[in-house]
């Protein structure tokens, strides 16, 4: 690991690297960085999502990027868990949808009712 704290992979590249993106880079990645197992600081995190919370309007999908990233700090800032989808019951719809659901059933029998 390097002084900053970036995966060392990461780091060596754009230290030998004056390409504007990496469709200028000729030469072939000699290493890979995986990114979603790397054990990030949550400063790290933070600032990341800060960034996206600053640029959201100036790339595609911006506002998608920047709640990805808000979500990935608050699971590592309160130490959560990830689910897996496979675990969820989908036929169940959540509490608040039924709610809302009940809600909108209640307005509509008031109204027609």
């Amino acid at each position: 690991m390097t002084s900053n704290n970036l995966p060392l992979s990461l780091v060596s590249v754009a230290a030998n690297t004056n390409a504007a993106d990496d469709s200028d880079v000729t030469t072939i990645p000699t290493s890979q960085v995986d990114y979603l197992s790397y054990q990030w600081r949550e400063e790290d995190v933070w600032s990341s999502w800060k960034n996206m919370t600053r640029q959201k309007n100036e790339i595609a999908n911006g506002t998608r990027l920047e709640n990805a990233s808000w979500r990935t700090w608050w699971k590592q800032r309160n130490e959560l868990k990830t689910v897996s989808p496979e675990t969820l019951n989908w036929s169940i719809p959540p509490p608040l949808y039924r709610l809302l659901r009940a809600v909108a059933d209640q307005v509509v029998c008031t109204t027609l009712g």
